[in-house]
This record gives C-alpha cells, sequence and structure tokens, in this order.
C-alpha cells in the first residue's frame, strides 16, 4: 500500500480519538456554554483534560495528514480521512458501553466501499506540489466566504439547523485548511522560510481555528448525528475541490471511471447519511449506556433532537 494511504489511515485514527474525547467535552460542558459565543465556549473547554486529549490527538493527526499530503493528493487523502468518523463510532460505543448496530455496520461498509471504489475508479494523478499562489487564495477564499456564511446563518436566521450548519461551516473550514497546508508542505521544499512567510501558512492557522471554533460549537449545539456527518462530507469535498482548480490533480475520465468515481462518491454520502440516522444520542448521559439509543417516533429527526 503506498504511503501517503497509511499515513492517512494514522490521521483518520488519531482524527477519530480526537472527535469523540472533544464531543463527549463538548456535551459534558453544553450547558454551561448555554448562551455563550463560540469562542468562549472553545475557552471553557480548554479546561477540560478530556477535550485536552483530544487536542492532542488533533494535533497528531494534522502532523500525519500534513505528511500524507507531502505523498500524495488532496483528492485520495482528504477522503481517507473520512473513516475517522466510521472509526469514532466503535470508539463512542465503547465508552458507553453499547454493541454498534446493524445499521451502524452496514453504514460503515457503504462508506468503505463507496471510498475504495471511488479511489480505484478515480486514479487521480498528484498534480503540482505548489499552486499559483493568486489562483490558490482566490479558491480558498471563495470557499472560506462560504463556510463563515453557513455559520452566520446558523448563529442567527436558521438556528434550528445550527448544529448541521456550524457541522458544515468547520468541516468547509478545515477543507480549506488542509488545501493551503499542502502548499506549505510543497513550500518546504524550497525552504522553511518560504513557507512560513507565504500568505498560505496564515491561511492554514486562521482557517483551522476557525474551523474549530466552529466545529465545537457544532457539537455543543446538538447530536454529533446533526453536524458530524456534515462535517464529514464538506471536509473532504471542500479540499478535493481546491485540489482540481488550484492543484491541477486530475481524475480519469471515461464513461467507465466516471460512473465509478459517482456510484463512489454517492456511496460515501449515504452511508454518512445512514450513519446520522442510526448513532446513539449522545446528549444521553455519556455515563448510562441504557439510555443510548432513543425510542424511535413517527417523526424522521425527532429521535435525535433535530428541529
Amino acid at each position: 500500500m503506498r504511503a501517503d494511504i497509511w499515513l492517512a489511515l494514522a490521521s483518520a485514527a488519531c482524527f477519530a480519538l480526537s472527535t469523540v474525547a472533544q464531543h463527549r467535552a463538548a456535551v459534558e460542558h453544553a450547558d454551561e456554554g448555554t448562551g455563550t459565543s463560540p469562542l468562549r465556549l472553545v475557552v471553557r473547554l480548554a479546561r477540560s483534560p478530556l477535550w485536552l486529549v483530544g487536542l492532542v490527538a488533533a494535533v497528531a493527526a494534522l502532523l500525519l495528514q500534513a505528511l500524507a499530503l507531502s505523498k500524495g493528493a488532496l483528492v485520495v487523502v482528504q477522503p481517507i480521512l473520512l473513516l475517522g468518523l466510521l472509526l469514532a463510532l466503535p470508539l463512542s460505543d465503547a465508552l458507553a458501553r453499547r454493541m454498534p448496530g446493524r445499521g451502524e455496520v452496514l453504514a460503515a461498509l457503504a462508506v468503505l466501499v463507496g471510498l475504495a471504489l471511488f479511489i480505484v475508479a478515480a486514479d487521480p494523478d498528484r498534480g503540482v506540489p505548489v499552486a499559483r499562489q493568486g489562483h490558490l487564495l482566490v479558491t480558498a477564499g471563495g470557499w472560506t466566504a462560504l463556510a463563515l456564511l453557513a455559520a452566520l446563518l446558523g448563529e442567527t436566521v436558521l438556528r434550528g439547523r445550527k448544529a448541521l450548519l456550524l457541522g458544515l461551516s468547520g468541516g468547509a473550514l478545515i477543507g480549506v485548511s488542509s488545501a493551503l497546508l499542502k502548499q506549505v508542505v510543497g513550500l518546504f521544499g524550497r525552504g522553511p522560510l518560504d513557507a512560513l512567510l507565504d500568505p498560505a501558512f496564515a491561511g492554514v492557522v486562521l482557517t483551522g481555528v476557525a474551523g474549530l471554533i466552529a466545529t465545537q460549537a457544532g457539537y455543543a449545539a446538538g447530536h454529533l448525528s446533526a453536524s458530524q456527518p456534515a462535517h464529514s462530507i464538506a471536509e473532504p469535498a471542500v479540499a478535493a475541490a481546491i485540489g482540481a482548480t488550484a492543484f491541477a490533480e486530475h481524475l480519469a475520465t471515461g464513461a467507465l471511471p466516471l460512473l465509478g468515481q459517482v456510484a463512489g462518491a454517492l456511496l460515501m454520502v449515504a452511508g454518512v447519511i445512514a450513519i446520522a440516522a442510526v448513532v446513539p444520542d449522545l446528549h444521553d448521559d455519556p455515563h448510562d449506556g441504557s439510555r443510548g439509543r432513543p425510542e424511535r417516533t413517527g417523526r424522521p429527526g425527532a429521535e435525535r433532537g433535530v428541529a
């Protein structure tokens, strides 16, 4: 197996640990964060040992992701990070002393099969290691503006979909940050100063921090199933879009490869959405495994606390 895939898988495992630890910490501090800004919520969470464990895991994931991006394409590395969501499920179940349900297993298999089908059918090239600065900044800036708009709508006129929109915003911002990280990694080949002084480095920090704040606010705003699937879909989609446009990561063409790519992408999206429909309600008491699977009601989404 290629080095970029191994590194991306290791990064996904660290992201899974980070997701579970930080979400549980956010849920435990949700009442404290009621009525406060997302930034103040993050400051409060920073006092939680569990959240800090998640932060360390996130840093390790980021370093592994940077190594993976130095050896492979965004359109390959970022979808593999979707596996972090799948790994987060058994971790969450284990902490809550639950057995994974059949629906979770089938949804996870759909994501795995879809991911494998997409990567094999796409057969992308690595593109260029360093994108043209102006092209990259315009592309990244456009996606950043859309991500911030989603967060603003979630905080104002669409508060009933706050967790969903913040998850979408956080995922898109992390996707932008990942694309800019690839640029920084590529510039390191020319010299550390070239990388650190490039606007892309500041962009990695700013979009990464903004993505972290939006993600944590999404965790606290509702069930993990309301924010994490949107985050998991938006992150690789935005990163792959920037990879295709700014880094010239071309995918295989032709009827059969395109059919495989579309089928793989649809399977991944369907699997992630299905996971949202079957995961336990993590707003229940995290120490009470008996409350892990809420009773179904007649209205779709009602049992998950989704408006």
